[in-house]
């Protein structure tokens, strides 16, 4: 018998010993639930697919600005449920056409949405460039009273820490439940993906997109409920939260990035965080991407705070007043 063969032999022998608990299948189908809202009959397996369950239970968001060729890690940020990893990618920009074509796309399908609704949006062009091929743009319901929004995302998601100091001129303009350009988990993902593809195909169109499920009161670890501060200038700076249950499995936010974006360790009120530049970001109505991220843990759930601004005259300093100032 030859070596691959006795090899492939005592492979499959011991693959035979292996048993998993039936438990171990009943958590994967309630996750499979709870993300991508189908009923349970359908979700219960027939066969174990070790391969694919990691995809189907890690939450990816991908916000890129290049081809993606060669990757070098920025940084990780974890906690013992949340990965976050930001990926630099050496590639080549895309088009000026291309990035033009997808930002007026978005801003299109967004003026075709009501208050609060979603769309799943694919882009041919983005899947002839190996890069994630899918968005969720929305349309966020604005609060105009914080405290109104307090009480909301209490009850849907935690209670969170509010900015109480801000840079000069800067003033609060309205809350959302929702980002307007946001993450989409990976069972959704597969989800729509083919579908939306196959759409395209057939329609010989490069962008075409379709409304999501009305979400209703439920809530998704994508979600991102956030606040909006502006000044007289119009430049803009956001809070966003993401929470992560203690009820959820390990989860992992894999972010892509351009080979423009530099990356510093800070700390915001004692705990590790990052500080980002991508000065050449698809979606910014600018270009330019200032982030300030860190993840703290709450109540057994672990919340990724991001604060955030398009605006190249904001500092890094700007950004840290308003993180340390969160209570």
């Amino acid at each position: 018998m030859s070596i691959e063969n006795q090899l492939k032999t005592e492979l499959q022998q011991f693959a035979g010993t292996l048993h998993a608990p039936s438990q171990l299948d009943d958590r994967i189908a309630a996750l499979i639930r709870k993300h991508t809202r189908v009923t349970a009959a359908s979700l219960r397996p027939a066969k174990r697919k070790y391969a694919t369950r990691a995809a189907l239970i890690a939450a990816c968001i991908f916000l890129f600005s290049g081809i993606a060729y060669a990757s070098s890690l920025l940084y990780t940020m974890q906690t013992d449920k949340v990965r976050v990893e930001l990926t630099q990618q050496a590639a080549a920009t895309l088009p000026a056409s291309l990035s033009a074509e997808l930002t007026q796309s978005v801003r299109d399908i967004r003026s075709q949405l009501a208050s609060g609704e979603s769309a799943y949006v694919y882009s041919a062009e983005l899947e002839k460039r190996k890069l994630p091929a899918l968005l969720k743009i929305t349309a966020p319901a604005a609060y105009s009273d914080i405290d109104a929004w307090k009480t909301e995302t209490k009850k849907r998601f935690a209670p969170f820490k509010t900015p109480t100091a801000l840079p000069a001129g800067f003033a609060f303009v309205r809350a959302e439940l929702e980002a307007p350009v946001s993450g989409i988990d990976a069972a959704i993902y597969e989800q729509y993906h083919s579908l939306l593809r196959k759409k395209a195909g057939a329609a010989n169109q490069t962008i075409v997109w379709q409304k999501a499920p009305s979400a209703g009161e439920a809530v998704s670890p994508m979600d991102m409920p956030g606040l909006v501060y502006a000044n007289g200038d119009g430049e803009q700076i956001e809070v966003r939260y993401q929470v992560f249950s203690g009820d959820d499995a390990a989860t992992d936010i894999r972010t892509l990035t351009g080979e423009s974006t530099t990356a510093d360790k800070v700390s915001v009120s004692g705990k590790d965080g990052y500080y980002t530049l991508n000065r050449n970001h698809m979606l910014s109505e600018t270009g330019a991407m200032q982030s300030l991220a860190w993840l703290e843990t709450q109540g057994g759930s672990t919340i990724l705070y991001q604060v955030t601004t398009p605006s190249l005259k904001v500092s890094q300093n700007d950004l840290l007043r308003i993180a340390n100032s969160l209570q």
